[in-house]
């Protein structure tokens, strides 16, 4: 018997959810790579911003 494919939860314009495959399909936040790597983009630039406000 084929194994549920479990897919990605991000919502993309107009509300149409994202039909890529979940990386990890047992984890909390169920994402496809793409998603997975924006998501990554920005929270470095948010960490990178954090950095440069901190007082020296």
């Amino acid at each position: 018997m084929p194994e549920r494919i479990v897919t990605c939860r991000y919502l993309k314009a107009y509300d149409t959810q994202c039909t890529a495959e979940a990386v990890d399909p047992s984890a909390e936040v169920l994402l496809c790579a793409r998603h997975l790597a924006e998501a990554q983009r920005l929270i470095h630039a948010a960490y990178q911003r954090a950095l440069r406000k901190e007082p020296a």
